[in-house]
């Protein structure tokens, strides 16, 4: 639970299918100020995120539920559940699990 964010009624499925739901998009929109304070980087690909690009387009920042919507439905408005993606990534994984990464290698080899 955020701060300032009160608790509310269960979202319709209509809501939960279009993305619209009132709260749902006041905690996107707390999310996104978090991601662009921090530069948060995409969690999928690992690269920086340019908060400057309009929505839409594939290397923009989008919302993603770690725990697909379609398969976690009650986290759909679970801020816990949001991580900072670029449009193209998150349109790639789909409602495919996250994949962990090792991360950029220590040396070259």
């Amino acid at each position: 639970r955020w701060p300032g964010v009160p608790l509310m009624a269960k979202p319709s499925q209509r809501a939960i299918k279009d993305r619209n739901s009132k709260r749902y998009i006041r905690l996107r929109a707390v999310f996104r100020r978090k991601c662009e304070q921090v530069q948060a980087p995409c969690h999928l690909c690992g690269q920086p995120i340019d908060y400057g690009i309009p929505a839409g387009e594939d290397q923009a920042w989008e919302c993603d539920h770690f725990h697909p919507v379609r398969t976690h439905p009650e986290l759909y408005e679970e801020p816990n559940n949001f991580r900072p993606s670029h449009k193209g990534c998150n349109a790639s994984r789909g409602d495919n699990p996250v994949v962990p990464t090792l991360g950029p290698p220590s040396e070259e080899w």
